[in-house]
């Protein structure tokens, strides 16, 4: 049998990988985030290892490494006499044995259950060749360099960078003091025999000291006191004595912390599909450069915890904490007022709507913070990109957006807010929040306002399969797929089938974006550990989702949440004005709250930057509890009072600075003038106009008109009377509870209905746009001189208007 046999090619020293972490950086590649690692090791070039590593290294393991050839022909012979004389079996293997058993033997000859005598011989063998293969001084520092990098120290380090990390916090191996590197030379004989955070103990100063009986101070004396044989250090009298009474402080065992955790493991999950065959991501010493900006990462992760962790502490500690993260008053008063409320988590996602780029990302408050853990409050869950959650009002733009598109309604057609038996064989009759009924309504209004039984019947009219295809052309991806939505029939205007939040927030930023979607990344580019590029992200190429007409549309109607002169109610929580001066910065925000209040939601953009290289921003916000148990006092919780003031915190911080844009009106969209009420074209019956935003020619009065002229107006009793019957053309089984409407609004706002809702006026309004259509009170008839039998005249017949009837007084009496 010949020993060379199987045994690899020594020249393979050269070729030598060792298991290395992947880090993953922010955007700059300055923050480190997070490494995955089997090992935790860097490694170091000889260049970088100061001397005295070197010679604490040959002292503890191997005198003769200098000048012996591969092995130490005198430690053997010591090593077969004492154990031939029944004496503990004693080690004679040199730094290059060792190198040799661990890279450069085979598994057949080095594996489990191989010839205990075969292995020695081959690796000697091989000690040998590797030494001739790399002779002299240069390569002797290839194999202690290979050495230095792949022994395993304990406490997970691997190579001499990870253990000087690891046992005193220091990455410069010149930091070392002749003390500290006896110690780490100490440890490879032995980890676990010899592991000093085994003995360590806490002294009065909350150090973690090794007892100078340890093992493995006992070795460092050793090693320390047989350096002056070494090849370059020779330490003074004074200099021994000063090493041998530095106590060995450890720096503590640093645990594996993630920066922006939930995001980082998001980052994980797609490096496998980047790296291909090149190896395991936690080996590969990969350098991950992501979207992720830090600067913006922190406001997120600042004001998540104020909104969710702060409002569930004793409220002396939730005080303290809101000192330390420094937030204002003014915001502390909504942080606050959210005790009680039942709320555990919250999420949160910022995404530059131009690129894709994930910029912040909070997949829950704290991923620390265990010790706050709970059924309601999973730290670790990442319900931003994992949870399935109800989207509620937050669904309607998309709602509204098909209808657009599809050229079933325009902003300006006319609705009916009337509460109403939908499904009677399912007793399914939704209200609106604040359980009113406004009457006619128009489309901008009832989604600024979030109106749900208007919503309803726009979905009515476009149907589930349309909007199904328009919030999937937006990235959005249904729990269930399509079929559920389908399935869920009407209930899916108000936001019942579930969604990712980070699809939401990237379905808004297509419509900020103008209708292009650009889908979400999370990683910008991907080198190998010796800076060769493997990946590097494509430039973003968008695909027409939306029309950029319709999205100018959508976008108007929701900026009106954000400008108190439109919505002074919203506006409150949602305005923001961290412009020049403090002037207004316009954008576009709809907020959600689900049933029973399992999730509040807000989601929302900024108008896009007039740099074409700047970021446009779109941001989600989910507040709830991570198992998605409603909240106790689910009647006081709602996206308004939560997640609101929640999504302006963070928008209104991160752009501090930027420069403020508004949506510009697009190409194919134009403006027109409508009656107020009935959103149709203005006639006889007309009291008050308004103008409004259409697709161009779906505007009244143009040949593609959605909405003809006259809807909710008849003449009748001699007068142009409001007809809601005549407003919509829902199925018939729907104008009992309009007929119902009809009868109580004669009486005025505030008479309860059948299904537990009170007649209103819009907001701001004391009219539902006319006299309400009733019975016509006709005076008594008057004796008269007409002889016996003569006739009376006619009253005029009643017929439907025409535009441009004169009509008569479009304000007459009541009947």
């Amino acid at each position: 049998m010949v020993l060379s046999e199987d045994l690899p090619d020594p020249a393979g020293l050269t070729s030598l990988t060792f298991a290395q972490p992947t880090i993953v950086y922010d955007r700059e590649g300055k923050v480190e985030l997070g490494r995955f690692q089997r090992e935790q090791r860097r490694v170091v070039a000889f260049d970088e290892v100061p001397r005295l590593v070197l010679d604490a290294t040959t002292t503890a393991e191997d005198r003769t490494f200098w000048e012996n050839g591969g092995f130490d022909l005198a430690a053997i012979m010591a090593a077969i006499a004492e154990n031939a004389q029944g004496a503990r079996e004693r080690g004679a293997s040199t730094i290059t044995q060792q190198l040799v058993r661990a890279r450069l033997l085979t598994d057949e000859v080095s594996g489990p259950g191989s010839d205990r005598y075969l292995r020695k011989a081959k690796e000697l063998l091989q000690s040998m060749r590797l030494t001739e293969a790399y002779p002299g001084e240069a390569g002797k520092e290839r194999v202690i360099t290979a050495y230095l990098n792949e022994i395993f120290y304990g406490a997970d380090a691997y190579g001499i960078a990870a253990a000087a990390r690891i046992y005193f916090g220091l990455t410069d191996l010149t930091k070392l003091t002749p003390a500290q590197a006896a110690l780490l030379a100490a440890l490879p004989k032995s980890p676990s025999s010899y592991d000093p955070y085994r003995y360590a103990v806490k002294d009065a100063e909350g150090r973690l000291v090794v007892p100078r009986d340890a093992p493995a101070v006992v070795r460092r004396d050793f090693i320390l006191r047989n350096l002056s044989s070494s090849r370059w250090t020779k330490l003074s009298e004074g200099a021994l004595e000063e090493a041998l009474e530095e106590p060995v402080v450890l720096a503590g065992v640093p645990p594996l912390r993630f920066r922006a955790a939930h995001f980082t493991w998001q980052v994980r999950r797609q490096l496998d599909a980047i790296v291909g065959d090149r190896g395991p991501v936690e080996t590969g010493g990969y350098q991950v450069t992501t979207t992720l900006d830090w600067r913006g990462q922190q406001i997120a992760e600042r004001w998540i915890t104020a909104a969710a962790i702060v409002p569930n502490l004793k409220p002396t500690a939730g005080d303290r904490l809101l000192r330390q993260l420094r937030i204002p008053k003014s915001d502390g008063v909504w942080v606050r007022a959210l005790r009680g409320k039942d709320l555990h988590n919250a999420a949160l996602v910022a995404i530059d709507y131009r690129t894709g780029d994930v910029l912040a990302y909070v997949g829950s408050a704290g991923y620390g913070r265990d010790d706050l853990a709970s059924k309601e409050f999973e730290p670790k869950f990442d319900a931003a990109g994992d949870g399935a959650r109800q989207p509620g009002s937050a669904f309607k733009p998309i709602v509204y957006a098909s209808a657009f598109e599809n050229r079933a309604i325009t902003p300006g057609s006319l609705l009916l807010d009337i509460t109403t038996e939908f499904d009677r064989r399912e007793d399914w009759a939704p209200r609106n929040a604040d359980r009113t009924d406004r009457g006619p309504v128009l489309a901008r209004q009832a989604l600024q306002f979030s109106l749900n039984v208007p919503t309803i019947r726009v979905l009515q009219r476009v149907g589930n399969g349309a909007v199904a295809e328009t919030g999937e052309a937006l990235g959005l991806r249904f729990t269930g797929g399509r079929k559920l939505f389908l399935e869920a029939g009407l209930a899916g205007a108000l936001g019942t089938v579930e969604v990712r939040p980070i699809d939401l927030t990237s379905a808004y930023g297509t419509i900020a974006n103008r209708g292009i979607r650009v889908p979400p990344r999370l990683i910008l580019e991907v080198r190998g550990p010796d800076g060769e590029l493997i990946y590097k992200a494509p430039e973003p190429k968008g695909e027409r989702a939306l029309s950029a007409a319709t999205s100018f549309l959508v976008s108007d109607i929701l900026a009106g949440n954000t400008d108190r002169r439109q919505n002074p109610i919203w506006a409150e929580k949602l305005e923001l004005r961290n412009g020049k001066d403090g002037g207004r910065r316009p954008a576009a925000v709809k907020t959600g709250t689900a049933q029973d209040a399992r999730d509040l939601a807000t989601y929302g953009f900024l108008a896009p930057p007039k740099d074409t290289q700047a970021a446009g921003l779109a941001v989600g916000i989910w507040m709830g509890n991570s198992d998605h148990s409603y909240p106790r006092t689910a009647k006081e919780a709602t996206s308004l009072v939560a997640a609101a003031p929640l999504w302006r915190a963070f928008v209104r911080d991160y752009t501090k600075g930027w420069p403020v844009a508004d949506f510009v009106q697009p190409k194919k969209v134009v403006k027109a003038t409508i009656d107020a009420w009935s959103g149709g074209r203005p006639g006889a019956w007309t009291q008050r106009t308004r103008t409004e935003w259409f697709l161009a020619g779906t505007e009244p009065g143009s040949k593609r008109a959605i909405d003809p002229a006259g809807l909710l107006y008849r003449v009748a009793c001699g007068a142009w009377r409001v007809d809601p019957l005549k407003a919509e053309l829902g199925p018939s089984a729907w104008d009992r509870d309009v007929a119902d409407w009809l009868a109580r609004a004669r009486r005025g706002p505030g008479v309860i209905g059948r299904h537990d809702s009170v007649t209103a006026y819009f907001y701001g309004q004391s009219s539902w746009g006319g006299t309400l259509i009733g019975p016509c009170i006709r005076p008594k008839p008057r004796p008269t001189d007409e002889p016996p039998g003569g006739r009376s005249p006619k009253p005029p017949r009643d017929r439907p208007p025409k535009p441009g009837d004169p009509g008569p007084s479009p304000t007459p009496p009541a009947p």
